[in-house]
């Protein structure tokens, strides 16, 4: 992934999803961790995606500005 802060993996934990039509919102906290398993840091999101078939056309992310993504 991102070697310059040492991301190996993000962790998705999905918190609630709706779906309206051909739109599908969702709330989740991304984690990201280390190759050791350690935590970076955590971001909650706000994801809507719009759906034509069984493709993603648009995918919009919305970032909770107060979530703390710590390098170190």
């Amino acid at each position: 992934m991102d070697g310059r802060m040492g991301i190996a993996t993000v962790r998705i934990e999905m918190l609630s999803i709706a779906a309206d039509g051909n739109r599908v919102l969702t709330e989740r906290l991304d984690i990201f961790e280390r190759a050791d398993g350690s935590e970076i840091g955590r971001v909650t999101l706000m994801g809507i995606y719009e759906i034509d078939g069984d493709r993603i056309v648009t995918w919009r992310d919305y970032v909770n500005a107060i979530s703390k993504l710590a390098a170190g």
